[in-house]
């Protein structure tokens, strides 16, 4: 397959705003790609050359992008500076130098999609001493080789941004438009894999019939059931039916353990692969779980040695630490609090109501020091949640999360059948898409940041507050040395900002934030159409990814909650 029939796409992608085009230049381009490609081809659409669950980074940055594409079209760096402050985005600047270029190619060879994939794919592996101007000779070599728009969209890979409008939830419409199947049984199959190249390639494959094959496979992240929120007790027991199970919500890292005979595996909510932080978990994860193979859902949770007491969220990051591990350790403990089951030996779970997961769970689990069963108790009366609620709060927990007996475990999914009672005030998760410079005792750092919800419609993020307050001069200056390597010198396709702020960063990181007030924002302030009163940053969410933020659906319900109590209380 040559890669200029992907380039032809996606610059037909890029050229339309419709969401119905887009689906039928997705899904004629799966339709006319060979079925061997097709994980290929579904990865490289969606700006990567890794699925979501595999952390690999190609350790390029714009920098070095800018060199790869001085080599091959012979022009200077002030040259690509220029037309970088012109057009603002590397990917142009590649293809308008390439139709310039000074240095010829002795032949002109045909570039395959597949050369293009399997070089990306090597960056990573590069390393060493000189290793950065071997990544930059390899990805010149491709550029070297490549047409004007080809040049284009493969710098855009590179930096993880092809600015086509293409989301996960975009290609599982298009391939159920591809193969005539409907929506619903693509995305449960994508439940099962965390890949929509696989799901494309199983279905082109065998058909429907393919899709049966699909399971769930240790080793390999599902993406974890997310909890709703709601304000009080009766809201909850409306939304339930009146009866639920309550669970202690824990303030942990979302943990996804794995067990395959000997292998352990723990991954994060990011699904990132954490196991080898955790290196004194392994021997109580392979001894709690009775069955040759499962997979477990909970949360990793440090303790105090001395009270016995959950520790804060911030201490189990200081455990992700790539050295010192052992003393670290022995330092901060941590715990495991299991809450749900998805795979029990040959039996896959997502599919079982909660009552008959919990069952299992309880059944598959050998209790230790380091491996527990979240509480659980099925309550419906108001009195009674309300105690069970303080009794965990006074142990040091969060609050409560209430879940549907009847509900599924919908991987990935944010529902109702979830919900979430916390002790504390409101917060959101947003993403951080930008800052402002410090000005006075802030001079040097990022003074305040520009934060965002995800639209979920359009896939897009929108404003919804600036935020300056809660931080601590060293949390300052750690999140100016974090922030400083995301920075990127335009915006990207995927924000929605009427807002400039002084520096724009890649979406990438998660603020948990709380507030005063949500308020009604004109959209020439906050695009999200809302903004918050006194937010103030609460701590970075470095368990979480933009995927997970919080969306302006959301914000639009609390804001409808929130005025709903105002006008009751006067």
């Amino acid at each position: 397959m040559n890669y200029k029939t992907l380039a032809d796409a996606c610059q037909n992608l890029e050229e339309t705003s419709s969401y119905l085009e887009k689906n039928k230049i997705i899904a004629k381009l799966l339709q006319e790609t060979p079925g061997e490609r097709l994980e290929m081809v579904v990865t490289l659409l969606l700006g990567r050359v890794f699925p979501a669950y595999v952390s690999q980074e190609t350790g390029i940055g714009l920098q070095q992008l800018k060199k790869a594409v001085g080599q091959s079209t012979g022009y200077s760096k002030n040259k690509i500076e220029d037309l970088m402050e012109q057009l603002g985005d590397l990917g142009k600047v590649a293809e308008k130098l390439t139709k310039e270029k000074k240095q010829m190619t002795l032949a002109d060879k045909t570039l395959k999609a597949k050369k293009v994939f399997q070089n990306l794919r090597k960056l990573p592996k590069i390393t060493g001493e000189g290793s950065v101007d071997r990544k930059i000779k390899k990805i010149s070599e491709l550029l070297t080789a490549a047409t004007p728009k080809e040049a284009k969209f493969i710098v855009r890979t590179v930096l993880g941004d092809l600015r086509i409008g293409v989301s996960e939830g975009r290609l599982r419409d298009a391939i159920a438009e591809a193969f005539d199947l409907s929506s619903e049984k693509v995305e449960h199959a994508y439940m099962l894999t965390t890949d929509y190249g696989k799901v494309a390639k199983a279905i082109a494959e065998k058909g429907e019939e393919g899709l049966k094959e699909l399971d769930l496979t240790v080793g390999h992240p599902v993406n974890p059931m997310l909890a709703q929120r709601l304000e009080t007790i009766d809201e909850i027991l409306k939304r339930m039916n009146g009866r639920a199970a309550f669970e202690i919500k824990i303030d942990g890292i979302r943990i996804q353990p794995h067990k395959r005979e000997n292998d352990i595996y723990l991954f994060t909510r990011r699904m990132e692969d954490y196991t080898h932080m955790f290196p004194d978990l392994e021997k109580s994860v392979r001894n709690s779980i009775k069955p040759r193979k499962a997979i477990v859902d909970g949360e990793l949770v440090a303790i105090n040695k001395e009270t016995g007491k959950p520790m804060p969220f911030q201490e189990v990051l200081r455990r992700r630490r790539k050295y010192n591990i052992e003393n670290l350790a022995e330092e901060i403990p941590v715990e495991i609090h299991l809450f749900d089951v998805l795979l029990s030996g040959n039996k896959t779970m997502i599919k079982e109501p909660y009552m008959e997961r919990r069952k299992e769970l309880e059944e598959i689990i050998k209790l230790g020091d380091r491996i527990k069963i979240v509480e659980s108790k099925i309550l419906e009366k108001t009195s009674e949640i309300q105690n069970f609620k303080s009794e965990a709060v006074h142990k040091g927990h969060e609050g409560l999360l209430a879940k549907n007996l009847k509900a599924a475990y919908r991987a990935g999914r944010r529902e109702f059948s979830w919900l979430k009672l916390k002790a504390e005030v409101e917060t959101l998760d947003l993403a951080v898409i930008g800052a402002f410079a410090g000005r006075g005792d802030r001079a040097g750092t990022y003074g305040s940041y520009l934060l965002a919800a995800r639209d979920s419609e359009t896939e897009t993020l929108k404003t919804v507050t600036r935020v300056g307050s809660g931080f601590t001069d060293e949390e300052l200056e750690h999140l100016t040395e974090k922030f400083g390597k995301l920075r990127v010198e335009e915006k990207p396709s995927n924000l929605d900002s009427e807002i400039e702020p002084d520096y724009w960063f890649k979406p990438q990181e998660v603020f948990e934030i709380n507030y005063e007030e949500i308020q009604k924002s004109p959209n020439e302030t906050h695009t999200s159409g809302y903004g918050l009163r006194f937010p103030r940053f609460v701590k970075i969410r470095e368990d979480l990814d933009i995927s997970s933020v919080d969306t302006v659906e959301d914000v639009a319900k609390l804001f409808e909650e929130q005025e709903k109590h105002q006008t009751s209380d006067n």
